[in-house]
């Protein structure tokens, strides 16, 4: 039984006869009768409250602390029948005296909140049927056990078993199930497929580092918090079981019986409800994400064994451009292996000094002059040769050992800088582009001022090139960057300008001294000589700022035509030449000038 004004009920039924005494039997209807008995005393004298009803359920007596509860004496109750509407009881009370009668015979719990004090009071009451000596039923006794303190105990106990579970099986950001939690799941999942298929999918989100690095932490978790609703939400509609597994990587179990296309469906399911742009601080962010699938029990039936072979297609995928997915083959084991063997020689190769600088020019497009210089860095390995930097760079952000890569080759550009421009009447910047995770270190200033000043190098003479997301990311820090490159002298110019990101605004805060405009606006529409309607824009803004533009990627001299006529001011390509090492660079720029001057 269930009354909402007194909480609940819940009966289980044991039946207990007691014999009552002549004199309580025959006590007139309306009088208290005489405790006559030994077992009446006893029973009364118990510090529980109790009461006793005649076989009409009317009132007959009740003990000391019956009356203290109700602040009721036995002679204002004699008589009456629950829930003793004309005794003026507490709503609460009267309650808790009509619910606790209604059970025949037995015993029950069931909790009533006390308004006075606002507590919840737990009580545990039996009622015993009286029998008189003939058999005939003689009346009802009440007792009222008050088992507040051992109820609230097992709730507290309740509450920390849950909290604990909570701590060791959810993540705490998210609310998501935990790695320990999703490793159980698989488990389970495996062992009740009954040869039914089923598929692990591990998610990455791609260069998440990075975007945490640009736009502040806190603002990655929000993206992540987000996230993770929109994967629970996918989730749920399908059946499947989502986890967090670490940082930005979270792991799906699903359980439907599906085949290679259906995995397929999935995962291109899921990348697009990734990609769809979040509302960060008022700005429009877009995350991509790689995904890599095992299958059970087709590729085993170990969990850890599994959600590894999903994480080996999930690095393929990653090395295979990124927002994408890969089921797991044994092809990808050869991978792998060569990934780690990769990363161990790249780390020797860094001790061995086996990194050169290359360097591209950039060309003026309305004179033909050099009007700058890239430096970037190259990896010759000493057994497989050029490594491109598509394949070595993200390996090198994944390990961290982009930073010692970044001071290298600051280091060559600050060099290059003082070799070309010592003693020249016209001397050009040498820019360099270096990961965002090193340039957001707290150390990176003094670090630039220090490859200055050990080359002979002026600052005036370096160039440092910036994303358009590290300008949208953490102020402060952008702030006291732009304040102390400033103050150094040092120019910035932001790199691949126009995708992914809007950093008009920044423009006007910061001094930029350069666009570089991004290949794929440079190659739209080259075939009908009509330049992107983007990068036309953008040179018409950046010369209402006095900012120069560089078209970057140019590889047709139908490109650097098209972009000189809507007034781009450089290029920089294979138009002109591949990057190249100092010593081959400066032979190409004596030819260059010569065909240059003869013209």
């Amino acid at each position: 039984m269930f009354a909402p004004e007194i909480g609940f009920f819940t009966g289980n039924i044991s039946m207990q006869d007691v014999t009552l005494s002549e004199a309580d039997r025959t006590a007139a209807p309306g009088q208290p009768p005489a405790a006559t008995t030994v077992e009446a005393r006893i029973l009364l004298s118990l510090p529980d409250i109790v009461w006793c009803l005649d076989q009409d359920r009317r009132f007959r007596l009740c003990n000391a602390a019956f009356e203290a509860f109700t602040g009721k004496t036995q002679d204002e109750l004699a008589g009456q029948m629950p829930p003793f509407v004309d005794a003026e009881l507490p709503q609460f009370i009267r309650g808790f005296m009509a619910h606790s009668t209604e059970c025949q015979t037995g015993q029950s719990e069931h909790s009533v909140r006390d308004p006075r004090s606002g507590q919840r009071i737990y009580f545990e009451t039996t009622e015993i049927a009286l029998k008189n000596p003939d058999g005939t039923p003689g009346g009802f006794v009440c007792v009222a056990h008050d088992m507040t303190r051992r109820k609230t105990l097992e709730l507290e106990l309740t509450a920390s078993r849950n909290e604990l579970f909570q701590h060791a099986y959810y993540d705490p950001m998210t609310g998501l199930p935990n790695l320990r939690h999703f490793s159980g799941k698989l488990a389970e999942a495996v062992a009740g497929s009954g040869g039914r298929q089923g598929t692990v999918l591990k998610i990455d989100l791609d260069r998440f580092s990075a975007i945490n690095e640009t736009i502040g932490r806190v603002s990655g978790d929000h993206v992540l918090v987000e996230l993770s609703q929109r994967l629970r939400e996918e989730a749920e509609i399908h059946g499947d079981f989502l986890a967090r597994i670490d940082g930005a990587s979270f792991a799906m179990v699903v359980y439907r019986d599906a085949g290679r296309d259906d995995i397929a469906r999935d995962c291109e399911r899921l990348l697009t409800r990734i990609s769809k742009p979040f509302f960060v601080e008022q700005k429009l962010l877009t995350v991509t994400a790689s995904i890599g699938a095992s299958c059970f029990p087709e590729q085993g039936d170990n969990p850890d064994q599994l959600l590894g072979q999903a994480d080996s297609a999930l690095l393929s995928a990653k090395r295979g451009g990124q927002n994408t997915w890969r089921i797991f083959d044994e092809s990808l084991i050869d991978e792998a292996r060569e990934r780690f063997e990769l990363e161990a020689d790249l780390r020797k190769s860094i001790e061995s000094d086996n990194f050169t600088a290359h360097f591209q020019a950039k060309i003026n497009l309305q004179t033909g002059e050099i009007a700058g210089v890239e430096a970037l860095m190259r990896w010759n390995h000493p057994e497989m040769g050029s490594i491109p930097p598509g394949v070595f760079i993200p390996l090198a952000e994944q390990t961290g050992l982009i930073i010692p890569l970044g001071e290298r080759i600051m280091t060559d550009a600050c060099h290059f800088a003082h070799l070309w421009n010592d003693g020249s009447r016209n001397p050009v910047r040498v820019s360099v582009n270096l990961s965002p995770r090193q340039i957001m270190l707290d150390d990176f200033l003094p670090l630039m001022k220090g490859c200055i000043s050990r080359a002979g190098c002026r600052p005036e003479w370096v160039e440092l090139e910036i994303t358009e997301s590290m300008l949208m990311s953490d102020p402060q820090r952008i702030n006291e960057l732009m304040r102390g490159l400033s103050a150094l002298g040092v120019a910035v110019s932001i790199d691949d300008f126009g995708t992914g990101y809007s950093a008009i605004s920044s423009l006007t805060r910061y001094p930029i001294a350069r666009l570089k405009i991004d290949r794929s606006l440079v190659h739209t529409r080259v075939n009908d000589g009509k330049p992107s309607a983007i990068a036309r824009t953008i040179v018409a803004m950046a010369r209402e700022l006095g900012i120069k533009c560089v078209a970057e990627g140019i590889e047709l001299a139908a490109e650097a035509d098209m972009m000189r006529q809507i007034g781009c001011d450089e290029g920089q390509g294979f138009l002109w030449h591949k990057p190249m090492p100092e010593e081959d660079f400066f032979r190409w720029v004596a030819r260059y000038e010569t065909t240059r001057e003869a013209k």
